[in-house]
């Protein structure tokens, strides 16, 4: 038996779902393979509420709200010597989620919009050839192939499939189980540092709580299974906010997974795109893993759309996606050095001083922003290191050639503002004005609060500079 089909995606986790049911939405005939029956478990279950607007553009925000899973109603912090609560701002709040059932609302939803959905099956190493992809398949029962003109990674963090990785952080190791709910552990995500780690806990559906601690691999060097399991035990009595769980039945063993983030970097091609963790594994810290595999899954969506029904704009298609890949990595890598700087500055350890920066090919080039008053009265002129660049840019469903403004200052090309394309305004400053002369030249695009802002913003980057300052 071989399956044909437009799009193979290989993973049903939430980056394979989400990519194969966009792709469907726009139109496209898509087969997924997953390896593991459904539902599976999955470690990361704190999705934060800026998940919403992209379970909406999905249409499974309305499965995923009554599904059953825990709102969750903020976070408590032990971080840097102080507690902290974070509470929930607006009507969706984060949610605590059973992976496996989350995951599962997902595929559900994939195969609900046609896509054909192959599991449990392993799929082995596809081999390209001149026509499009033959991706060998193999369940309990028979043996086939696939046939796709597009393949789709989203297998997650195991080996396989010609990947290339680079560490996109220092090395880290999770060690994990699930408890019995302590009395009063209320629905919030708890994070707390310990002297040369860190912890994170959760209330899971069905009263079962995952706490995990983070260490340095080389803390487990050596370890029996036993011995892991007495670090992690011994290092959760250490912990304030988790150690209750020690007072309740363990559930299972102790488990290990890793947590180092790392980025892919193997060549881009025409035929093949990576999403989810196959693309990107991000710092544990950030607990939007999964809301990133999303996001991700979503643009990729995009560019295969575009690399199949424009293929004049493929290339600008996948520059867009390996632009958006190397903001995102450089992005996260900076907010979690950010946080772990925090708690180095309280407790200066190697394991804190060592992550208080990002690794050396990801630290930002050092910016210089504008902090003076923009006067209404002073002439303004393009700085002549802002550059106007044809660039992709992300529409409904597909990627399309457009304007980005490009500056030192700027840590990813720009394209639009407040809604407003950057182009056809920084188009029209062809020689020295004012604000209020610039405000006026813009007056048919929009109004005059939303120029004045959007002056300020290009005067603080310095995209906007004064005519003495040209040199």
């Amino acid at each position: 038996m071989t399956i044909q089909t437009e799009i193979c995606v290989i993973g049903g986790g939430p980056a394979g779902s989400a990519v194969a049911l966009r792709l469907a939405q726009l139109g496209r005939r898509v087969c997924l393979v997953e390896r593991q029956p459904f539902p599976r478990q999955h470690v990361g279950e704190s999705l934060p509420p800026s998940i919403w607007p992209i379970l909406k553009l999905l249409g499974v925000d309305q499965p995923v709200a009554h599904a059953g899973f825990l709102r969750a109603s903020g976070s408590i912090l032990h971080w840097a010597g102080a507690f902290e609560r974070r509470g929930v701002d607006g009507d969706n709040p984060g949610l605590l989620v059973d992976r496996g059932q989350f995951d599962a609302v997902l595929l559900r939803a994939a195969q609900g919009a046609g896509v054909q959905i192959v599991h449990p099956a392993r799929a082995y190493r596809p081999v390209r050839g001149r026509s499009g992809w033959k991706i060998p398949v193999r369940t309990d029962t028979d043996a086939f192939h696939i046939r796709a003109q597009i393949l789709l990674d989203a297998a997650g963090r195991q080996a396989g499939l010609g990947r290339r990785f680079r560490p996109a952080s220092q090395p880290l190791l999770a060690l994990y189980a699930y408890w019995q709910m302590p009395p009063g552990f209320g629905p919030q995500a708890r994070v707390e540092a310990g002297a040369s780690h860190w912890y994170w806990g959760a209330l899971l559906p069905g009263g079962v709580v995952n706490a995990m601690v983070f260490v340095d691999p080389d803390a487990c060097t050596g370890l029996s299974p036993a011995g892991r399991r007495d670090l992690y035990l011994n290092l959760l009595a250490q912990s304030t906010l988790l150690s209750p769980c020690l007072e309740r039945r363990r559930i299972g063993p102790v488990r290990r997974t890793d947590a180092t983030s790392r980025a892919e970097a193997t060549p881009r091609a025409h035929d093949l795109l990576r999403v989810g963790e196959a693309s990107f594994t991000v710092d544990a810290l950030s607990s939007q893993g999964v809301q990133l595999a999303m996001g991700q899954a979503v643009q990729a969506a995009a560019v295969v759309n575009t690399l199949q029904e424009t293929p004049e704009h493929s290339d600008l298609a996948l520059s867009f996606y390996a632009d958006r890949q190397a903001e995102r990595v450089q992005t996260h890598a900076a907010l979690a050095a950010d946080f772990y700087a925090r708690q180095q500055a309280h407790n200066p350890s190697p394991f804190w001083a060592e992550r208080a920066q990002p690794v050396d090919w990801l630290r930002p080039p050092q910016s210089d922003p504008n902090s003076e008053m923009l006067r209404e009265d002073q002439a303004l002129i393009l700085s002549p290191t802002a550059k106007l660049i044809r660039s992709g840019v992300q529409a409904a469903s597909r990627i399309e050639p457009g304007l980005v403004v490009t500056h030192p200052n700027l840590p990813r090309p720009v394209a639009n503002l407040e809604g407003i394309s950057l182009g056809p305004l920084l188009r029209r400053l062809d020689g020295p004005a004012t604000s209020l002369d610039i405000c006026a030249r813009w007056s048919d695009m929009l109004d005059t609060n939303r120029a004045a802002r959007i002056l300020r913003w290009l005067w603080y980057h310095r995209i906007l500079i004064a005519t003495r300052d040209r040199s």
